[in-house]
Parts: C-alpha cells; structure tokens; sequence
C-alpha cells in the first residue's frame, strides 16, 4: 500500500561539502528518489527565524508531499540515512544543521513512542511548516487536534517568516 507522507526539509548552515542550505536540501530530496520514494510535489522555499530565538543564522524550510510502500518505521530510518549522508551531526538539542528532515505526517496516522512521534508534535506552532503545507494542502487538517492550517496559522504569530522566490 502506498502511504501518504508530508515531510519538512530545512538548514541553516552549509554543508561539510561546502553546499548551500537549499542546494543540500535539494541534494537530500533528490536522494530519498533512490529509496522508492515517489517525490510528488515541493512547496516553495522560506526563510525564518529559528525557533526558540537564538543568534543562530535563520533557516530555509520547503515542505515535501511524497509517497512510499515502507512503513513508517523503515521510512524514518531512511530519512536518518540521508540526513547522516548529507551531514547531519547530532550533539545538542536545536543546534544549528545543514540538513533536517521531520516526517510531519504519515498517512494521517498517529505514532507515538520514544523514536518518533507523528503527526509532528510541534508542527501546528510553526509557521515554517505551516505556510509550505498550505501551498501543497490548503484543506490538510491535523489528524489529532482535528483543525486544518488555516486554524493554525490564525494562532501563530510570533514566528518572522519570509516565502522566497527561488527553488
């Protein structure tokens, strides 16, 4: 069967090879092609503060619809993969990343346990993935808090977020 997945793609900083956030970002989408994953759609790219406020660089976020036969935790294994391929070094909590990939959700389902939790617990509270869903989904609608974007994004206001216009 296949699954229904909204993936968040972001980065604040270059990558260890020296690429752009939104070329390794790029780079990363391209490559989960090479697991089975059916890239359907990309939202447009922004630009936003990092959350919590830090003096971090500000991050490039895009949204991605795809579709896959793996479950979902085989799915999350495979964005690791990526993510570690890419550059992805994990030493504190928010630090600041050439590559993040976040499954926002899987087939409406809901998953909770020590790995991974969808839909993505804090993902109503972001507008850097609420805009680009918004793109791709406008009726796309939580499968737990039962309210759709445009409910969200009337409630979060303290994030600066700018749609870039570049892919």
């Amino acid at each position: 069967m296949e699954n229904k997945i909204v993936i968040s793609v972001g980065s604040n900083v270059y990558s260890p090879k020296g690429f752009s956030p939104i070329k390794n970002c790029n780079n990363a989408i391209n490559e989960l092609s090479k697991f089975n994953i059916k890239i359907v759609q990309k939202s447009s790219w922004y630009l936003s503060e990092p959350i919590p406020k830090s003096t971090q660089p500000n991050y490039y976020n895009s949204v991605v619809l795809c579709y896959a036969n793996h479950g979902i935790d085989k799915f999350l294994k495979i964005i690791q993969i990526v993510e570690q391929k890419f550059g992805r070094i994990r030493i504190f909590k928010n630090m600041p990343r050439c590559i993040d990939i976040d499954i926002i959700s899987f087939n409406k389902n809901v998953k909770n346990s020590l790995l991974l939790t969808v839909p993505h617990p804090r993902m109503h509270l972001r507008k850097f993935v609420l805009l680009p869903l918004l793109e791709l989904d406008s009726k796309w609608s939580h499968p737990l808090l039962k309210k759709n974007i445009k409910f969200f994004l009337k409630k979060v206001k303290y994030q600066k977020i700018k749609k870039l216009k570049i892919n």
